[in-house]
């Protein structure tokens, strides 16, 4: 009896720390979700508010519009086109949004390490999209409620809650692609070559198009060297020391917008800034927003044919590209040149969409967006295509086509003998050996007498030492 009590006892015992632990758990989750709903975003408040209090003491209008300035900066770093005493300016600057974006990368990743099913990751993405909806529920409320005050029109509601959404759930996605993008691809069907095409057809096409913006930054620093007169003249519109630094820091947060246009016109597609036209065939200027950094806007080239010297940038890129994709199988050559080009056009696409937008009554900055895309599609493309030709014809691709068809046939043979047809391993086993072997390092002593060691740890010798 007493044996039966203990036992029982202790079975009470475990059932009340199961209970515990499983409690402590889901209060852990919970907790966790929470966290994830409201960190980056209550962050980003508080942040924006310090912005906004500085900005209404430095201008000495009070802080009756405070919660409408608040309202109103959540919406513009959402990408929220706003309407302001009627003139409506969707061309936002870039450089928060992206901060944004980062924060919201390396914050979610970590959090899904230790969620595997996808009802946890289900939870964990509606819990990083949750949080800031009702931030720009609030925000929204904020402009709606001081519209009265401020002349500022309420946005696109639809467009407010959407551009949330896109930007927590792909930062959120982002982050959580990072460790199980390749379970992904196997459970889409990616796997052997086509998994090495389309691994290296994204890498390749997102490196082209960050080739192509960075030679956009690199032209935007010539051109600020090239005009910087007109650049401090511009500067000089601030008046104070509040109106420098205002302009200054505005233009720095402009300033991938202006980037991404510049790339876009690298590529031959006509960029209208404002009044002015960025254009390699034919520029001209107008008038731009009152920004200094749009003063580098360039005019008629001092040379002509400057056009030729400019689209040496998207050739060059579409040149590295289609080195990148070579293989002696024509067929996969033009599949990673296919997915360089479409990978690579639909980052331009996004990073134009994003960077373009309407400046009031000056009319439209930035690119057409499916112009661009289409612009970089086609030099990849086509480009990459010639080069596929070329190295498809060389005497070595072909050689190594004929080896790899060698080993194809040969393998059929040695899999039909051994009873292993349908085994599609012993193949590509037999394929992947067409390549020479690297060969393993060999050792040698002085004497040459002693035979060949195939390791260093064969040379790793100690003497018998003898107890004292």
């Amino acid at each position: 009896m007493a044996a039966r009590n203990v036992s029982l006892a202790a079975r009470l015992r475990h059932a009340r720390q199961v209970q515990r632990d499983r409690a402590q758990a889901t209060a852990g989750t919970a907790r966790e979700l929470v966290i994830v709903a409201f960190a980056v975003p209550l962050a980003t408040l508080l942040l924006l508010a310090v912005i906004a209090a500085i900005t209404l003491g430095l201008s000495g209008s009070g802080f009756g519009a405070f919660g409408t300035v608040l309202g109103s900066a959540w919406l513009c770093l959402h990408q929220v086109p706003l309407s302001i005493g009627g003139v409506k300016i969707s061309a936002l600057p870039l450089v928060p949004t992206i901060a944004l974006l980062v924060a919201v990368f390396r914050y979610t990743g970590p959090s899904a390490r230790l969620r595997t099913t996808p009802a946890d990751l289900g939870a964990l993405v509606g819990a990083a999209v949750g949080g800031p909806l009702l931030i720009t529920a609030l925000a929204y409320a904020l402009v709606l409620d001081g519209s009265s005050v401020v002349p500022v029109n309420p946005p696109n509601a639809l467009w407010a809650f959407g551009a949330t959404v896109l930007i927590y759930g792909l930062g959120t996605i982002a982050g959580i692609a990072r460790r199980d993008w390749r379970d992904w691809c196997a459970q889409a069907g990616l796997t052997g070559e086509r998994f090495d095409d389309a691994v290296a057809g994204v890498r390749t096409g997102v490196l082209a198009a960050l080739m192509l913006i960075g030679a956009g930054g690199v032209v935007v620093c010539v051109l600020l060297a090239a005009n910087w007169p007109a650049v401090t003249r511009a500067m000089a519109g601030g008046n104070r020391f509040d109106g420098y630094l205002g302009l200054t820091l505005v233009s720095l947060l402009y300033l991938p917008n202006l980037v991404v246009d510049v790339a876009g016109a690298l590529l031959g597609v006509p960029v209208p800034l404002g009044g002015a036209m960025i254009d390699v065939f034919n520029p001209h200027t107008g008038s731009v927003p009152a920004l200094p950094i749009t003063a580098i806007a360039p005019g008629p080239p001092p040379i002509r044919y400057l056009w030729a010297v400019v689209l040496v940038v998207p050739l060059a890129v579409a040149i590295w590209a289609g080195l990148r994709a070579r293989h002696y199988d024509p067929l996969r050559n033009l599949r990673r040149v296919a997915i360089i080009a479409a990978v690579a056009a639909v980052v331009m696409f996004v990073a134009t969409l994003a960077a373009a937008g309407t400046v009031g009554e000056l009319g439209r900055a930035g690119g057409q967006a499916p112009t661009v895309a289409l612009f970089t599609f086609g030099w990849v493309l086509v480009v990459g295509a010639v080069i596929a030709l070329l190295h498809g014809s060389r005497e070595e691709t072909k050689a190594q086509r004929s080896a790899a068809a060698a080993a194809l046939a040969s393998s059929a043979v040695v899999g039909h003998e051994d009873g292993f047809d349908d085994d599609p391993t012993v193949v590509l086993a037999v394929v992947e050996d067409v390549e020479p072997e690297v060969p393993t390092p060999a050792f040698y002593r002085p004497d040459g007498d002693t035979p060949v060691v195939d390791d260093v740890e064969d040379l790793m010798f100690f003497d018998d030492i003898a107890p004292d």
